[in-house]
This record gives structure tokens, sequence and C-alpha cells, in this order.
């Protein structure tokens, strides 16, 4: 039973419950423009929860030098012994693959967005510029909105406005989470060499960076109120001022504690602009 939790661990269960989270709510928008048989939803879950989680386990296996290294990660099963790293290896490939095959038989296109978030987040981001450029988790962000344009493709059968707008929001997003959780761990990441933007900058300057992120992602939130309705609209003005705020007193106040406060709403700011995306389109 300790093994089975292991495996699990290694998939990074939360992070994969976010993403495909925004997936669902990206493919129950897409069925109520094109409606489609209920197997569908439940093949693109399924596969996305293999596909991301197997993209995580990757990644761990990629980074499970420094992870070895750092206080915030060196817990995790491949640095802490509890899962080998050819075996974890091996586990995510498995799962990649499964998930990559059952969308296939759902549409081509969705493979190609399967693979290129796959390809951005292992290859792209860990294995290349993670640990060489600051602009790692800038050219890293395009994967957290690839299964977005996975659920939608394998529904509609083509790309148009409203998931190209999802995936943004979670591309603008995710320099915010990802830089504010730096700042509060800068130190781990200095340690094993990381060039992450707190570390290679000041953290004033992150923090201006984290604020112009901030800006732009309301900014493209408001671009899809016309897709959607009141509850869309409150919801996500709402929010909005909300991070734009946590992000302003982090300007003022360029302490760690304010940075978490930002990681920790960003979260759920994420959730909460899909989850009144669906409840706009279903109630």
């Amino acid at each position: 039973m300790t093994k089975v939790k292991d495996y699990i661990e290694v998939t990074k269960p939360r992070s994969v419950l976010l993403l495909v989270f925004t997936a669902l709510a990206a493919a129950l928008v897409a069925i109520k423009i094109y409606p489609t048989e209920p197997y569908v939803l439940t093949v693109i879950v399924f596969a996305l929860i293999l596909g991301t989680g197997g993209t995580n386990a990757l990644t761990c296996y990629i980074d499970r030098d420094i992870d070895a290294q750092m206080s915030r990660t060196k817990h995790r099963p491949i640095p802490s012994g509890r899962i080998e790293p050819k075996k974890a290896l091996i586990y995510s490939l498995i799962l990649i693959f499964i998930g990559t095959v059952l969308v296939y038989f759902l549409h081509p296109l969705a493979v190609l967005f399967m693979l290129l978030g796959v390809a951005d987040s292992a290859i792209v981001y860990n294995a290349i510029t993670k640990r060489k450029s600051p602009l790692n988790i800038i050219l890293g962000a395009p994967a957290g909105g690839m299964p977005v344009l996975v659920a939608w493709s394998a529904i509609a059968g083509k790309i148009e406005f409203i998931p190209i707008m999802m995936a943004l929001l979670i591309i603008f997003w995710t320099p915010i989470h990802i830089w504010s959780l730096a700042i509060y761990f800068s130190d781990d990441y200095t340690k094993v060499k990381v060039p992450m933007l707190p570390v290679v900058t000041s953290h004033e300057t992150t923090i201006r960076w984290i604020a112009l992120f901030s800006l732009t992602l309301v900014a493209f939130s408001l671009f899809l109120i016309p897709s959607f309705g009141k509850i869309y609209l409150i919801t996500s003005i709402a929010i909005g001022i909300i991070i734009t705020i946590l992000s302003i007193r982090l300007l003022f106040k360029p302490t760690k504690s304010m940075s978490w406060q930002l990681f920790k709403f960003s979260s759920p700011y994420l959730f909460l602009i899909f989850l009144v995306m669906i409840l706009d389109c279903w109630i």
C-alpha cells in the first residue's frame, strides 16, 4: 500500500487535479457548443490524469538530483529512495503513452497538444531551461495550457477563440504562481544553482514582474466576458481585484510572507475562474 501511495505522490496529484479541472471546464464548455457522447468526457479526463501525472513523474525523474538537495523537495519519492529512478522513468512513460493513445481515438489534434505539453514541460522547461535561464518558467508555462487545448480539440476537432483564451489564462498565471513560490524558497534555488528569477535578480525586480503578469492575467480574463454570463463577469472582476491587490501589496511590502500569501491565493484563483465558466454554461 505504501508503494501505491509513492507512485501516486510522484505524479504530483495536486498539480494534476488543478490541470485536469481546467481541462474539464474546457470540455464542458465545448460540449455545450458541440454535443457529444458522455463517454468522450470520461475518456478525456482519464487520459489527462494519466498524461499530466506521467509528465509530472517524468519531471521528478529529471530533477531527482536537485530535488535531493532542496529542503522543499528532498522527501519526494525518488530523492528519498522510495522509488528507484529507473522505475519512475518507466512508470512515467507508460502513463504518458496510455494517455496519448486514449486521446488519439478521440481526435489526432488532441494528440498534438498532449505531446506538446509533455515536450514543453519535461524537455523545454525541466531538462533544458530550468538550470540555464531565468526565462525558464516563461518558456515552460505553455505546457500548463495544453490540457485545455487537448480537451477542446478532442470534442470540437479544432481550436477557437475560447480555448485559446482559456489556455492563455493558465500561461500568464503560471509565472505568478511559480515566482511567488520561488521568492519564498529562494534559498533552496540558490543552493542548487537553479536560475529562477528571484535568484538571478532582486526580489523587488521579480515582484515587479509578478505585478505585471497579474495585471495581464486579469486583463485577459476580461476578454472572455462576452463568451460567458453574469456569474463569470462578477467573479472574474472580484477575484481579479483580489489578485491585483495582493500583487500591489507585495510591491510595497516585498517580504516572503506577502509572497507566500500571493502563492496561496493563486491556485484558488485559477480554480474559481474555471469553475464559473462551467456554472455560466450549465446553470
